[in-house]
């Protein structure tokens, strides 16, 4: 599971079209997506139908670069937790003297899981589109400081290496014999905390080679930075954001409308 999980913060560089547009409009799409799937909370099948439309703008963007199925078993993996809040709806309908077999429990549990995974993968389209060069670079651009940019880029960039890591720890654990389906959940928990040992010895001297790293770059020496890498928009960054802005104003009339 963590690494279908890590699948949405990898990034692989290709020749795309895609991969070439400005990250700010790129992050600025993933936006638009995110907050449509907010404002169409209710009526359930209007925010089905909303929620639909943004996964299948986001499966077209990564089909471009190749990853949609990457994106496939990344929702794959949130099946668990899926079936969860299906399980919390339907204890809620009960206890409120409703029936959990009605239409309008199936339609209520359909629009929030599609709302919930809409919203978890359109910022997918931004992570997966964008490298860490980029993404400092777009950050730098909103005014964030260096130091918190780069916190974060590489937050972003070891994230994957770190759920790739405890997958690891556990596949060799289970080769010696380490039971991970165990019903007694007392036991799944310390066979769990037996896997994240390693995997957090291994992230703390990683971090401390970075801090070494970074020192003998004289990383902070100069407080005006340059950067190699510069952000240019172009006419087609700006036409791909102008049509993604009228749209999503669109959309907000049409809710505000009903």
């Amino acid at each position: 599971m963590s690494v279908n999980v890590a699948d949405l913060l990898r990034y692989r560089e290709v020749d795309s079209a895609l991969i070439r547009l400005d990250p700010r409009v790129k992050l600025l799409i993933a936006v638009y997506l995110f907050a449509s799937t907010l404002i169409y909370d209710r009526p359930p099948l209007l925010s089905i139908s909303v929620s639909a439309a943004v996964l299948s703008v986001v499966a077209l963007a990564l089909r471009a670069i190749g990853a949609a199925r990457r994106l496939l078993r990344t929702i794959r993996a949130l099946s668990f937790f899926l079936a969860f809040v299906v399980l919390l709806n339907a204890l809620g309908f009960i206890t409120q003297g409703m029936n959990p077999l009605s239409r309008e429990f199936a339609l209520l549990n359909a629009s929030q899981l599609m709302r919930f995974v809409a919203a978890i993968v359109s910022f997918s389209f931004f992570l997966l589109t964008v490298s860490p060069e980029a993404m400092a670079a777009t950050l730098r651009s909103l005014r964030m400081p260096q130091d918190y940019a780069f916190a974060m880029t590489a937050a972003i960039r070891f994230a994957p290496l770190f759920l790739e890591e405890i997958q690891e720890v556990i596949d060799s654990q289970r080769l010696r014999g380490v039971d991970y389906t165990t019903r007694n959940p007392v036991k799944r928990f310390r066979n769990y905390v037996r896997a994240f040992v390693p995997v957090v010895i291994n992230a703390l001297k990683r971090s401390f080679e970075m801090a070494e790293a970074l020192e003998v770059k004289c990383y902070g020496a100069v407080k005006e930075r340059t950067s190699f890498y510069v952000l240019r928009p172009t006419r087609r960054d700006f036409a791909v954001l102008a049509a993604s802005t009228v749209t999503f104003a669109a959309l907000i009339a049409i809710r505000l409308s009903l």
